[in-house]
């Protein structure tokens, strides 16, 4: 008896679809990510608030990005479900954030952390179906994420400054992963069909 799995349908779909999303949107991702990091780094005067309002539009951008995720019709229910519930959560510490901006170190620090933890956790979930020649960089992305999200919420009481330059410093390596992968993305998508998309009946 013959079995097909979620992502094999997809990938007879549409080659690009074995990700999460195509290399426009992880493009996207990766810039809008990289920009948060540096606006962190380099704003003058850097205050609580000012930091959760930052953070606050970096995640709802996001959330909005995965929004789109969740209604494309070209992608597989698994993997819409996945997108819609990151944009729910993304985009509720969004708004908690900028409603909340002066609400706490450890606050901001907890509300970045899920952030950075879903987006690990769902980097992983995709590297599993994908392609050997992308399956690396979407693990490292993850285990990155996942990193520094486990290190927000296991700190007992950063410092703004400490938050901010984590914050900062994790968001430029995790963007410009992002934009890099999104590249490696479109390569893929414009060479060949690899025999490895062939799966055994």
């Amino acid at each position: 008896m013959t079995t097909t799995h979620w992502y094999q349908r997809g990938a007879r779909k549409d080659r690009s679809s074995v990700f999460a999303e195509d290399y426009l949107q992880v493009l996207m991702l990766g810039v809008v990510t990289a920009l948060f990091g540096l606006a962190v780094l380099v704003w003058p005067g850097q205050t609580l608030r000012l930091l959760g309002i930052v953070a606050g539009v970096w995640l709802i951008a996001l959330g909005v990005m995965r929004a789109v995720t969740a209604l494309r019709s070209d992608t597989s229910s698994s993997r819409r479900l996945l997108a819609g519930v990151m944009a729910v959560v993304l985009l509720a510490a969004g708004i908690t954030c900028v409603r909340n901006a002066g609400g706490g170190v450890v606050v901001l620090a907890t509300l970045l952390g899920l952030a950075w933890l879903l987006s690990g956790f769902a980097m992983l979930l995709v590297a599993m179906p994908a392609k050997e020649s992308t399956r690396g960089w979407l693990s490292v992305l993850g285990v990155v994420s996942v990193l520094v999200g486990v290190a927000f919420m296991l700190w007992p009481g950063p410092s703004l400054t400490a938050l901010v330059l984590v914050s900062g410093i994790g968001a430029v390596l995790i963007g410009a992963g992002e934009v890099a992968l999104a590249l490696r993305l479109r390569a893929v998508e414009s060479g060949p069909s690899p025999e490895a998309e062939t799966h055994p009946r």
